[in-house]
């Protein structure tokens, strides 16, 4: 079977969660065999058109720019943007038959895609996130249960037209299949979570994290992680982190991702800056895939704090269960619905701002030890069940049904 994993950008330099799904998906499901997977997605100035690294194929292409000069060298403009299109991956799609193609990223990417993928009678399948439809803004609501209708259309002017061309249709929330099986139906949708290397994140890392970036042991690591953008809600945990300091709480904002915005993250630094915050917060921009850094921040790490507005990184969260650090998180997205509240982490709605500051006071009381145990330990178990092993099984059943339901329309 030969896969065509397609994404808006592959950059080993920001490693974020999405490029961290297609990563696993590739990487192993080529290692076991009987499955090539090739990446594809936009080329940045200092990257390869073709890289392999563990027998996966990464081509990248040349973006299509805007024509006016003044505006390529707008902020907004970049070859990652999900928006834009890359001329050459028709003409590579042309000269390399794949068994099936799965896109990961919404857009005009998308819709070329699967406009050739029709046209060809290629099976294909994508991925749609909360994050891309911008509407679950967990800032406006105390539910995750939230009921959309009239709203396809609008969001997805770009994106209705190539789902309803897609073999299948992967929803990483239940809350989302919801919203597209209004407007598209069932036949095509399902929910499929993503996996976790459970075992290398539940064993002790070789790296002393406090050391490493000289932090006091005697200060407790609250850690985030996650693109460095406003709908993170960074900002709200740095005025959590210094009222819990006001109460008496010896503890320190630790910020880990890379930085989706420069023009933001200069906004954040002023903000750190004005506010006399800057002994309160560590900030790290993104750490390159594989580093033992990174694994060893989540088991340096008393909680992992998550108040995105749009999209709680499933990643992040099944990294601190297995890392065994309890989560609070907003009931936003993939990441916010696996967590069942005062079970196996916390859920709190963005805006209740106290509420935010009670339940970390809560985490940290030592006098809660017990019933803190009993989270991290059903956090782990729960875990473990989203081992990427189990949830390759289940991806490549679908894609070898996808594949075969494709041949008998033939």
């Amino acid at each position: 079977m030969k896969i065509l994993l397609v994404l808006a950008r592959f950059d080993r330099h920001k490693w974020d969660a999405l490029t961290d799904q297609a990563w696993s998906i590739a990487r192993l499901l080529t290692a076991a065999g009987g499955v090539q997977c090739v990446i594809a997605a936009a080329r940045g100035r200092d990257e390869a058109a073709l890289e392999v690294v563990k027998d996966v194929s990464i081509r990248r292409f040349t973006p299509d720019l805007p024509r006016w000069r003044f505006l390529r060298k707008k902020p907004a403009v970049s070859c990652s943007s999900d928006n834009g299109r890359l001329p050459g991956l028709q003409l590579f799609l042309q000269k390399n038959r794949f068994d099936l193609i799965h896109v990961m990223t919404p857009g005009r990417i998308c819709e070329e895609v699967a406009e050739f993928a029709s046209a060809n009678n290629i099976p294909c399948a994508v991925t749609c996130r909360s994050e891309e439809f911008k509407v679950f803004n967990a800032a406006a609501t105390n539910s995750r249960h939230v009921e959309i209708s009239h709203l396809f259309n609008r969001l997805c002017s770009e994106y209705a037209g190539a789902l309803k061309k897609i073999d299948r249709i992967f929803c990483t929330d239940h809350r989302l299949r919801r919203a597209l099986a209004g407007e598209l139906g069932d036949r095509q949708l399902m929910h499929w979570q993503q996996g976790v290397d459970w075992e290398y994140f539940a064993k002790p890392s070789k790296v002393d994290f406090r050391r490493e970036y000289q932090l006091p042991a005697d200060t407790m690591l609250l850690l985030t992680v996650g693109q460095i953008a406003e709908d993170k809600n960074q900002k709200m945990l740095l005025e959590i982190v210094s009222l819990l300091n006001q109460r008496g709480r010896k503890c320190k904002l630790l910020v880990l991702g890379w930085v989706a915005s420069q023009d933001y993250f200069r906004k954040f630094e002023h903000y750190i800056n004005e506010h006399k915050l800057s002994s309160l917060v560590k900030v790290i921009p993104g750490l390159p895939p594989g580093d033992e850094r990174f694994r060893a921040a989540y088991q340096a790490a008393s909680l992992v704090l998550l108040p995105a507005r749009y999209e709680v990184s499933a990643s992040a969260v099944l990294e601190a269960w297995a890392a065994g650090v309890p989560v609070v998180a907003s009931p936003a997205g993939s990441g916010g619905e696996i967590i069942t509240d005062k079970v196996n982490g916390r859920l709190v709605p963005v805006r209740d701002f106290q509420e935010w500051v009670s339940c970390c006071e809560e985490l940290l009381n030592e006098r809660n030890r017990s019933a803190l145990e009993k989270m991290r330990s059903t956090a782990r178990a729960e875990a473990k069940k989203y081992s990427w092993s189990e949830r390759l099984k289940e991806l490549t059943a679908v894609y070898e049904e996808i594949i075969t339901l494709k041949n008998n329309r033939r």
